[in-house]
């Protein structure tokens, strides 16, 4: 299946967030960290080749939250005067939905799925 992923380069995530941004080019895959910038250990990861996704939070290196997804159509980032979070949105003409991942002021993350 193909699908279109819009995404902002790479640089954008440094630059909004202050965050390490690191390319796996065996799997094509660009990975996030957040843990300087927000002391969690929170990785965000995604493939623009593949339209996926991918959220991991540990605690005492144990994932309390894994989140992968596929078929994702746009990544992007929000910066409004009170946070600043990264958006996936999704839409398989099934259904629909976004994961939120909220970085400033503190780490949230909201997964909505919808039937359209």
């Amino acid at each position: 299946m193909s699908h279109n992923f819009e995404s902002p380069d790479a640089n954008r995530f440094t630059e909004e967030f202050g965050a390490t941004v690191t390319r796996n080019i065996t799997e094509g895959v660009w990975v996030i960290d957040f843990k300087e910038v927000t002391g969690k250990d929170l990785t965000f990861s995604y493939s623009p080749t593949d339209a996926s996704v991918r959220v991991r939070l540990c605690d005492n290196q144990e994932a309390v939250v894994d989140i992968f997804r596929e078929g994702a159509i746009r990544l992007r980032i929000e910066s409004k005067e009170e946070n600043s979070s990264i958006i996936a949105e999704f839409n398989d003409g099934m259904t629909s939905g976004a994961l939120a991942v909220q970085i400033f002021p503190r780490i949230k993350i909201t997964d909505r799925m919808l039937f359209q």
